[in-house]
């Protein structure tokens, strides 16, 4: 099945040898079969056709992660950004690339980007949140697993766990059903009026029922209080980084644009020289036709 699938591509490739499509469905076939390396040629092969098809430089991408070049897979996916500044899935492998190396301020920039072109995508947000956990911003990353799993997405809180603050969906905090029935609330109150941890609180006890109905809205702002200071960390960060981003993309940008000048340039001499040669052969078939039309006269003559 394969080998059919790869010899149909080089035959598509031999009849269309400018064709960039003919290439990267080769390219693909060779992945889609194990062969990277072969891959990896008939994706360049394509891109020396057309620098900014984004498809083969992501299938380029996939195949360096695959061979564990993860610095050969960020070039790509920021060539594919800087070509497309909308690329949400590109700014997306970008951040899970930086996370894996532990970039983790790149991570960040990149997962960010992702999320405000598509605020929908439930893992972009589950991956920002994770790295948020890793640089200690907790209260962030409470937020991002919050926004993950009201996009569908099935997420445990190890953010709210580090911090010992319940997370916002919880019942027992405002827009809850009813009193929380996690471990940590129900004993907390017993234990302390040296109650049965198994059973509720007295009638008798009015002191004890006050006090743990008075515990929530404690648990409550110790959770929401780190997120001002939040914000103004995010306000302090983001412009500088994304001044650097910007900064590499136009660098980017302009070597981009010497390559494609400078391709440029090679086709129009290129294009000179096998103009000349049509001259040459034009002359030369003049030359032809003076030297027949004299022999004819010859022969006719004698």
């Amino acid at each position: 099945m394969f080998g059919d699938k790869v010899s149909k591509a080089k035959k598509a490739v031999k009849k269309r040898p400018y064709d960039v499509e003919a290439y990267y469905a080769l390219a693909e076939t060779y992945k889609e079969k194990g062969m990277l390396a072969e891959a990896v040629a008939e994706y360049k092969k394509a891109l020396t056709l057309n620098f900014t098809h984004t498809e083969s430089r992501r299938g380029l991408a996939a195949v360096y992660m695959k061979l564990g070049m993860l610095d050969e897979a960020i070039t790509e996916y920021k060539k594919i950004v800087g070509i497309n500044p909308h690329a949400k899935d590109a700014y997306y492998q970008l951040g899970l690339l930086y996370s894996q190396k532990g970039q983790l301020e790149e991570a960040v920039y990149a997962l960010k980007k992702a999320v405000q072109i598509n605020p929908y995508h439930a893992q972009a947000h589950h991956s920002l949140a994770e790295v948020y956990r890793r640089r200690g911003m907790n209260a962030e990353a409470t937020a991002g697993y919050e926004k993950a799993k009201a996009l569908g997405l099935v997420v445990s809180h190890p953010a709210s766990e580090t911090a010992g603050v319940i997370a916002p969906t919880e019942k027992g905090v405002p827009g809850g059903s009813g009193p929380t029935t996690s471990p940590p609330r129900t004993v907390a109150v017993p234990v302390r009026r040296g109650e049965s941890a198994s059973g509720p609180p007295q009638a008798d006890s009015p002191t004890t029922t006050k006090e743990s109905t008075a515990l929530l809205p404690v648990s409550v702002t110790k959770e929401k209080a780190p997120a001002p200071p939040s914000a103004k960390v995010e306000e302090t960060v983001k412009p500088g980084n994304e001044l650097e981003a910007r900064t590499r993309q136009v660098e980017e940008l302009k070597a981009l644009l010497e390559r494609q000048s400078k391709e440029l340039d090679r086709l129009r001499s290129l294009l000179v020289s096998k103009e000349q040669e049509n001259t040459q052969l034009k002359l030369t078939v003049k030359r032809k036709d003076i030297e027949i039309a004299e022999l004819r006269s010859k022969a006719s003559s004698k």
